[in-house]
């Protein structure tokens, strides 16, 4: 009775520490690159509705008892098209960052960074076009204003981001599949330094000095 209550108090088994490296290997990563798309993506919702893109002119009195008052619009009034590409663009960027994060408990990751740089270059190009080339409806607006250089900004952040994320995923990647070789290649010296001294140095001799002990 008493080493039923010991075995069932006692200390629970510690994990090997190998399994847990390994578990931990396995676990979905959240890369650097990947939270520097999230960030521009954050950014870039906030500067399309709180800062103002383009300058608006306004339109004259007919009376012309005083001139015509410009005004100032944001992006998601003044980029009718452009707009739903950069909320597409946004919801997948941030989106990413919530998905991997999900995964962690399982150990499955999905690759969303090709989707990040897709659509981060898209709008990147078409916000490219629509601030520094063609001012959309250039019968009414006269200029850009800061909002849009820094919304451009943004957009460039979340594409250079996916392709940041792109180069650490490969680069991690990499480093798993070496990790197996070099832990076969540190068992194998273990084994060699428990054998006796004889055995030792004969398993480390080369080619060279067996066949030189062949021939003395």
């Amino acid at each position: 009775m008493a080493a039923t209550t010991e075995s069932d108090g006692g200390p629970q088994p510690q994990p090997h520490p190998r399994a847990a490296e390994q578990s931990r290997a396995k676990q979905p990563r959240i890369y650097r690159g990947e939270l520097t798309s999230a960030v521009s993506a954050l950014g870039l919702l906030v500067i399309m509705f709180v800062t103002k893109w383009y300058g608006v002119a306004g339109v004259p009195d007919p009376s012309a008892a005083r001139p015509a008052i410009s005004t100032a619009e944001n992006a998601w009034n003044g980029l009718t098209i452009v707009r739903w590409v950069m909320l597409a663009t946004i919801v997948a960027a941030l989106g990413s960052v919530v998905v991997h994060a999900s995964q962690r408990s399982h150990g499955t990751r999905t690759d969303t960074s090709l989707v990040i740089v897709t659509l981060g270059s898209l709008t990147s190009l078409l916000l490219l076009y629509r601030v520094l080339i063609v001012l959309p409806q250039s019968s009414k607006v006269i200029d850009q204003k800061l909002g849009a250089l820094l919304g451009l900004a943004c957009a460039f952040g979340i594409a250079l981001g996916g392709l940041e994320s792109i180069r650490e995923q490969r680069t991690h990647s990499r480093a798993l599949s070496l990790r197996p070789r070099r832990r076969q290649r540190s068992e194998s010296d273990r084994a060699v330094l428990r054998l006796p001294g004889a055995k030792r140095r004969a398993s480390q001799a080369g080619p060279r000095d067996l066949a030189d002990q062949d021939s003395t």
